[in-house]
């Protein structure tokens, strides 16, 4: 999945708050290895991805960190069935 199929599909998902960030590798920084908190290159979500954003998932690929939302929402949703 390219970068432009990426925004597509968040556009799709989410509407006009749709984004996707594209982290650089690890070799594009000088070398140094990512943080904890960057470890993966591809992030989606709504909101724009700014400050107040929800992250909605990160992956290595496009298709990880949209599969990685699922996930996301799967545990919230068991979750919320827990609590009643």
């Amino acid at each position: 999945m390219t970068l432009e199929q990426a925004q597509a599909e968040a556009l799709r998902r989410w509407g006009r708050g749709g984004a996707v960030r594209l982290r650089p590798t690890p070799a594009a920084r000088n070398g140094k290895e990512p943080g904890r908190l960057a470890r993966y290159r591809c992030t989606v979500g709504n909101h724009g991805l700014g400050r107040a954003c929800s992250i909605e998932g990160q992956g290595d690929t496009w298709r990880a960190a949209f599969a990685d939302v699922h996930k996301i929402a799967l545990r919230v949703s068991i979750a919320d069935d827990e609590a009643t």
